[in-house]
């Protein structure tokens, strides 16, 4: 997910993998809806780090950011 934060890319470092998987793609729909995520965080939460003109944070830490300022126009 690249969202755009203050003109700089931010990269979330949140990476999410099925629970339980099958072979057949009909029957492995069905079980992402049933069984979920895991969701692996590959950094500290509230954590932010600007490497190369880009913005690194987890998933959750970018909800909080976002719910805290306003809508950027343009």
């Amino acid at each position: 997910m690249i969202e755009r934060y203050l003109g700089y890319p931010v990269y979330i470092a949140t990476k999410s993998f099925q629970r339980r998987t099958h072979h057949k793609k009909r029957i492995n729909k069905k079980w992402l809806k049933r069984y979920g995520t895991w969701e692996i965080n590959m950094m500290p939460h509230n954590q932010v780090i600007m490497m190369d003109g880009t913005i690194w944070m987890t998933k959750k830490t970018w909800e909080k950011m976002r719910d805290m300022f306003p809508e950027q126009g343009g």
